[in-house]
């Protein structure tokens, strides 16, 4: 039977089982963490490394990538809310994570595309993270001998700190606060050198275009991936005081990222136009002040990582049962910790190890970021909630995303498997 989107949120009734975790959204959860910690947590994750890449993207499009920017921030919104509605479908309990939206209403099938894609990205992302981190540290402590692996299992233990110390992300979110300043000052840095660059004569001679039509689906796909927060989406409602604050949570931190970004690829694109690089610390004033931003990339990572990963913990540990009534108070925290510490082990070996791990998690993120975010909760919501109490214009809207996300998705995949071919043929 099919609900009308309002009423998900009146519900009433409390049920719980091994896959459900009930709720009543029109009561407060006192023990959770407030709005703003929410805020927090949403503007750490999406507003990411990505930042640094938007200059380029409006290299690659031309000045309509800004349109494009604020086109993906209303999408992303919308479906962030219907994916909420996903969650609460039945009117009597709240399901407990993406996953389990997929199973709901596709099956199996649904489960295990919502798990591959999922795991790609909140096990894919931290490990891009710790190979950032430890690239960057060579290059700020080159006397310190170390080389690019060591320095990566030294990112790797002190994001095991927060990982295994913290359970969920209620007590994450305290770090996000700081994950989202960081983001502000590397803006901030950014913004900064663009501007000092714009009277540069070694910058004269860079072009600038309103469209570029050849590369108008690669922007499309890069600046998409920009919004990728699905992934925690529900924990951080989860964790939320007031749940039914949502919408207003995810519009405004949404909103605040978007700010970001135009906030680093106008000035950026302005100062470099077609000779812009990715990240654009490679085209700023190489002084103090860039070195600080490459460090606040560095903290800004390490805080983002914990809160990706324990997005996957949590469900890993539903999966194996692993909880205080079920395991005791001491093992419960016993196994939870050994759980964590092989997931950060996992991705740092990783790291170490694969040597095209970058392309080739361009390539899942491409998959999984534009599918999670545009296309699932869309095609979820069709199937559980139903699409005939919709408007006209909004089963056109929803028609035009879905088909942005595909476009974006095989688009993005496609670049990918070139860089891929082209790393193999580059080692050989």
């Amino acid at each position: 039977m099919e609900k009308h989107p309002e009423e998900m949120y009146e519900v009433t009734s409390v049920n719980s089982d091994k896959e459900s975790v009930a709720v009543d959204l029109l009561a407060e959860r006192p023990e959770q963490g407030s709005n703003f910690l929410a805020y927090a947590n949403v503007v750490c994750v999406v507003a990411g490394t990505g930042t640094l890449g938007l200059p380029y993207a409006l290299r690659l499009g031309g000045w309509i990538g800004v349109g494009i920017l604020i086109l993906s921030l209303i999408m992303s919104v919308y479906t962030a809310i219907l994916l909420m509605k996903c969650l609460y479908y039945n009117g009597k309990y709240r399901l407990s994570s993406y996953q389990e939206v997929g199973r709901h209403a596709f099956g199996k099938p649904g489960l295990i595309a919502v798990w591959f894609f999922h795991t790609s990205i909140v096990l894919g992302a931290p490990i891009m993270y710790l190979i950032l981190s430890g690239t960057e540290m060579v290059g700020l402590a080159p006397s310190a001998g170390l080389n690019v692996k060591a320095w990566i299992w030294i990112a790797a233990a002190i994001v095991a700190v927060p990982f295994c110390s913290m359970k969920t992300l209620k007590e994450v979110a305290v770090m996000s606060v700081f994950g989202a300043l960081a983001t502000v000052v590397l803006v901030i840095v950014a913004v900064r050198g663009s501007i000092m660059d714009m009277s540069n004569p070694v910058w004269d001679k860079a072009g600038h275009d309103n469209i570029i039509w050849a590369n108008l689906p690669t922007t499309v796909a890069s600046i998409s991936i920009c919004f990728g927060g699905n992934v925690v989406y529900m924990h951080v409602e989860e964790a939320m005081r007031y749940p039914k604050s949502w919408n207003r949570v995810v519009a405004a931190a949404l909103g605040t990222c978007s700010i970001l970004y135009l906030a680093t690829a106008i000035p950026g694109y302005l100062a470099y136009g077609n000779l812009a690089e990715s990240p654009i610390l490679s085209n700023l004033p190489q002084d103090l002040t860039t070195k600080i931003g490459t460090i606040v990339i560095i903290v800004h990572v390490i805080l983002a990582a914990p809160i990706l990963l324990t997005s996957f913990a949590l469900e890993f540990e539903r999966l194996c049962d692993i909880t205080v009534a079920r395991r005791g108070k001491v093992m419960e925290r016993v196994y939870r910790t050994l759980v964590r510490l092989v997931i950060i082990g996992f991705c740092g070996g990783i790291a170490c190890t694969v040597p095209f791990f970058g392309d080739f998690l361009s390539l899942l993120g491409a998959l999984g970021n534009c599918t999670l975010i545009f296309v699932l909760p869309i095609l979820c919501y069709f199937k559980l909630i139903g699409w005939r109490q919709m408007k006209w214009y909004e089963l056109v809207w929803c028609a035009i995303i879905v088909i942005i996300g595909v476009l974006s998705a095989v688009i993005g995949s496609i670049d990918a498997i070139k860089a891929l071919h082209e790393d193999f043929v580059t080692n050989n």
